[in-house]
């Protein structure tokens, strides 16, 4: 009893923590701190209104979102709150997710702890913006982690309700962020490779070959470019170049990824040994 109740508290203390680290950019500045977040309360403000020119856009289901949350509260406001809450939503996700996936280990709960720890500590700045901003990268994190959970456990263990809940999650994600689905399938067609044999069994597979084919003409009509410069065009926007923001910062060692981070890393490789 008594270390389930340590571990309660522990869970308590690493989101606490998480939210306030989030939500610390905040301390001194009740408005959006980040260029893109007022872009988007721009496009959720007119498609509230009803005004159409400029609102073709990959992130439409984004700027949908925040259209109803600004019939509930002041989206300029309130949107302070987003980005820690999201943080928070995503690492409750991931603690469960990491937990279950260990569950077979003794020390399964400190695993996802230091998930959250992990997760947490990475960076956020105005060029590569991160957690710190709410856009449609952070909005869609805790449902990458669930459909990819969900397409993962559905295989291992011949769920089809699984895999069904991971496609509807992946299709609710295309008009909101599609990168954060089309990025995903060479890893999820890897995996599915070491379980061919239950695959073929199951046509229904073959809608998830709807996706990408679903997203990239949604990418292309929307960028106004065919399919084969849009795929160059979404390979160009994973990668994090020079000239990326209107405030260039120098993607150092340090500046890419956190000190914390590293050493975890370095620690988790080394018990891996």
């Amino acid at each position: 009893m008594n270390s389930k109740i340590l571990e309660k508290g522990l869970l308590l203390i690493a989101l606490v923590l998480t939210f306030l680290l989030v939500y610390s950019p905040h301390f001194s500045n009740q408005f959006p701190i980040h260029i893109d977040e007022w872009h988007h309360i721009t496009e959720s403000i007119k498609l509230k209104n009803g005004i159409q020119k400029g609102l073709s856009s990959t992130e439409l289901g984004f700027h949908f979102i925040l259209s109803i949350i600004s019939y509930f509260a002041d989206i300029v406001l309130i949107y302070k709150f987003l980005p820690a809450l999201f943080a928070l939503l995503s690492c409750l996700i991931l603690f469960f997710i990491i937990k279950n996936k260990t569950s077979n280990l003794e020390n399964s709960f400190m695993i996802a702890i230091f998930s959250i720890i992990f997760f947490a500590s990475i960076k956020s700045n105005v060029n590569l913006t991160g957690l710190w901003f709410f856009t449609p990268l952070t909005f869609s994190i805790p449902f990458i982690y669930l459909y990819m959970y969900f397409f993962s456990e559905g295989i291992i263990k011949q769920n089809n309700k699984f895999i069904l809940v991971s496609l509807v999650i992946m299709i609710f994600l295309i008009p909101i962020h599609s990168i954060s689905v089309l990025f995903a399938i060479p890893i999820l067609l890897i995996f599915s490779l070491f379980h061919l044999n239950y695959i073929k069994k199951q046509p229904f597979f073959l809608i998830f070959l709807l996706i990408p084919v679903v997203g990239l003409i949604l990418y292309s009509r929307v960028m106004d470019l065919t399919i084969l410069n849009s795929v160059k065009d979404l390979l160009f926007r994973l990668q994090f170049k020079s000239d990326w923001s209107v405030l260039e910062i120098k993607n150092t060692f340090l500046e890419v990824y956190s000190l914390v981070g590293y050493i975890l890393e370095i620690i988790g490789f080394v018990l891996e040994l």
